[in-house]
């Protein structure tokens, strides 16, 4: 009799483990990157063993992935379901891992941490995070805590790492114990083994190079349809595409609607000849991106 009572209680525990991981599994879910952009050579090793695969446009990227870009070549990655807006520019000579990206259904709450080995990314988080939700990027010399900014991380041969923050906050902590807050405008470096941290403010230089970078800094924009340059007979077509959520779209100055997934669709008169699509979106900053599509059409019998 013991022994029955014995066996079904531990069948009892077995059972409410079970189904405590099974509520667990349901809650916590995983963020997957999208690769939007690849130029160039750019490959990843899945959980960061085996063979390379060559990167496409499309392929998922998931936590324990090593992204690896070959010279002259870049990457842009995107958060699926816009976690926390977050986007990533891979820069070329680049070694960067995706470690953690987790999202609690339950809370809404997220932690995601990236590794940058070598090279550069720029980095956009545009919707602030809430409540315990993490965004760290590691480096060998640092760890770099955003709440929600537009900055970049770069890390050199010998180790040294230089974060820069355009907008936002961006707590900063040495491997050796040194910290410091950068705030919008400003930068700093952290050699290995360095013990003081200096601010300074982005030089006109580093600016500039910002301003190349209008992707990361502007709202995410992008346009499947219509087909640049492509021919098309009848008297209207189809407008669609992808921005950022929070952002608002216009085509042709008329504004359109979102989903909640960011996409966006809208049908636009022809005109016999040449047609030029303007394509915006604009986020709460008023920040801009703008895309043109040229759209010819022929003309029908009776038209001209």
């Amino acid at each position: 009799m013991r022994r029955s009572a014995t066996v079904l209680i531990f069948g009892f525990a077995l059972l409410m483990i079970f189904l405590a991981y099974m509520m667990h599994t349901m809650t916590i879910v995983q963020r997957l990157a999208v690769v939007d952009v690849v130029d160039g050579q750019a490959e990843v090793l899945v959980h960061g063993e085996g063979d390379a695969i060559p990167l496409e446009e499309g392929k998922l990227v998931r936590a324990g992935d090593l992204i690896r870009t070959g010279p002259g070549s870049y990457v842009e990655l995107r958060w699926m379901r816009w976690a926390g807006g977050m986007r990533i520019r891979v820069e070329p000579n680049t070694r960067f891992w995706v470690t953690r990206s987790i999202l609690n259904k339950s809370t809404d709450e997220e932690e995601s941490r990236l590794r940058i080995d070598l090279g550069k990314v720029w980095l956009r988080l545009r919707e602030a995070l809430t409540g315990k939700s993490k965004f760290e990027v590691e480096t060998p010399t640092v760890v770099a805590a955003v709440r929600g900014t537009v900055f970049s991380v770069a890390v050199a041969d010998d180790g040294t790492s230089h974060v820069e923050v355009l907008e936002g906050e961006v707590e900063i902590a040495g491997r050796d114990g040194a910290a410091t807050r950068l705030t919008s405008g400003s930068c700093t470096e952290i050699a290995p083994g360095q013990q003081a941290l200096e601010t300074q403010p982005l030089s006109a230089g580093q600016l500039a190079a910002w301003e190349q970078q209008a992707s990361m800094v502007g709202p995410f924009l992008r346009v499947d349809l219509p087909v640049d340059g492509v021919l098309i007979e009848k008297g209207s077509c189809a407008v669609a595409g992808r921005a950022e959520p929070g952002a608002q779209v216009f085509v042709n100055g008329g504004k359109v609607e979102l989903s909640k997934d960011g996409e966006f669709s809208a049908e636009v008169p022809l005109e016999a000849g040449l047609n030029i699509i303007v394509v915006t979106a604009r986020d709460p900053d008023n920040r801009e991106a703008t895309i043109l599509r040229t759209v010819p059409r022929a003309a029908a019998i009776g038209e001209g």
